[in-house]
């Protein structure tokens, strides 16, 4: 639903719309993408089948609508506040890397569900580049930054350091939280933060200061 047509809802149609949307997600991550009726998120939804499309043509649009709320939760470890002069490029990687396994957890069936979407749907497809892209630009800022600041290595790439950095923490969280594998959370955490910050030449130090890196 455009988002014009959305803001002309009655209080009562946004809130079956906001309903519908809550039940999709409860059976998307339940049931995959594939396998997903959308009989069952109108009965999730406590609505008759009729009803979802009102607001909806179909479970490919519904889908993005809960995508769009993945993105928006996933996105919401960027909110790091401005660096005190004490951090260390240690504490602001590894604080990153934190907030995005947190993330990665609490949205690991979804995530699931996306990655498997993305393989044949080009709009899909488009929405799990930008919430990539958003992690990457994010980085290759910081990573460029230190650069300037003589931190890290002037040499490498910014922008194909972040891509790779970032897959790297992407994929361990996929094969941490929807292929299964075990991982102790501090052990992962430490280890990928060292990794990320020795690929770049950072004298991570982590019981000393640096100085702030703008």
């Amino acid at each position: 639903m455009p988002l014009t047509e959305e803001a002309s809802l009655t209080p009562r149609g946004r809130r079956t719309r906001n309903a519908l949307i809550t039940a999709a997600a409860e059976v998307f991550a339940r049931d995959g993408f594939l396998d997903c009726r959308i009989a069952d998120i109108a009965e999730t939804a406590g609505v008759a089948h009729g009803t979802f499309y009102t607001y909806f043509s179909s479970k490919e649009e519904i889908f993005q609508e809960v995508i769009f709320l993945v993105q928006r939760d996933m996105a919401s470890h960027d909110e790091t506040p401005p660096a005190a002069d004490d951090q260390t490029p240690w504490h602001l990687v590894e604080t990153a890397n934190r907030r995005y396994i947190t993330a990665y957890r609490r949205n690991a069936r979804l995530m699931a569900t996306l990655e498997q979407v993305a393989t044949f749907n080009d709009d899909v497809r488009k929405l799990r580049l930008d919430l990539r892209d958003r992690f990457v630009d994010r980085n290759t800022h910081a990573i460029q930054r230190w650069q300037r600041a003589g931190v890290a290595d002037p040499d490498i790439d910014a922008g194909y350091a972040a891509n790779a950095l970032g897959t790297m923490v992407d994929r361990f969280a996929y094969t941490w939280f929807v292929l299964g594998q075990n991982f102790e959370e501090e052990r992962a955490i430490e280890t990928l933060t060292r990794l990320w910050l020795q690929s770049l030449g950072v004298d991570h130090g982590r019981n000393r200061k640096k100085r702030k890196v703008r």
